[in-house]
């Protein structure tokens, strides 16, 4: 098994909600913060011309360039790789970590775990097999900051 690069380098979002669609005037979930010094890497990789095309759409809807889009998918995808269970939305403060298939939050799972005191207290609270608490547990494990961050958006504390 490849060793996991260190927990501070990959939870940190460089999008933050902040502003509003010029057209519609709905919130926008993604605006960058550019304030955050952090280590990158210029990696590239081709795309077909057509998903180049909806790459490019998706970065202009979002208000974002296409390769601060494509580093957070990448990223994105790399973490639901490594942590199988787990997928990535918008939320109101930003991009949250979820059950994949499920509308609860990571932070929601560990909540209940430390109530619960268990996995199988938790797996049972959500009516879910074990391996889908395990896994939320192991990417709060990893990335606590980031969990903390979610929840603090979402409940205000």
């Amino acid at each position: 098994m490849a060793e996991r690069p260190p927990s501070a380098s990959l939870p940190e979002t460089v999008v933050r909600p902040s502003c509003r669609h010029p057209d519609t005037g709905l919130d926008l979930v993604y605006a960058v913060n550019d304030n955050r010094v952090m280590a990158t890497v210029v990696q590239s990789c081709r795309l077909e011309q057509a998903h180049a095309a909806l790459l490019s759409r998706q970065a202009k809807r979002r208000q974002l360039e296409v390769s601060t889009l494509s580093s957070l998918y990448l990223k994105e995808k790399a973490l639901e790789e490594e942590y199988p269970g787990i997928g990535f939305r918008d939320a109101i403060g930003g991009r949250e970590a979820y059950v994949l298939g499920h509308r609860v939050a990571v932070w929601e799972v560990r909540d209940v775990y430390r109530e619960a005191r268990s996995i199988a207290g938790t797996a049972d609270h959500f009516g879910w097999p074990e391996y889908l608490v395990k896994c939320a547990l192991a990417y709060a494990t990893e990335f606590p900051d980031a969990i903390a961050a979610e929840r603090a958006a979402e409940v205000g504390a």
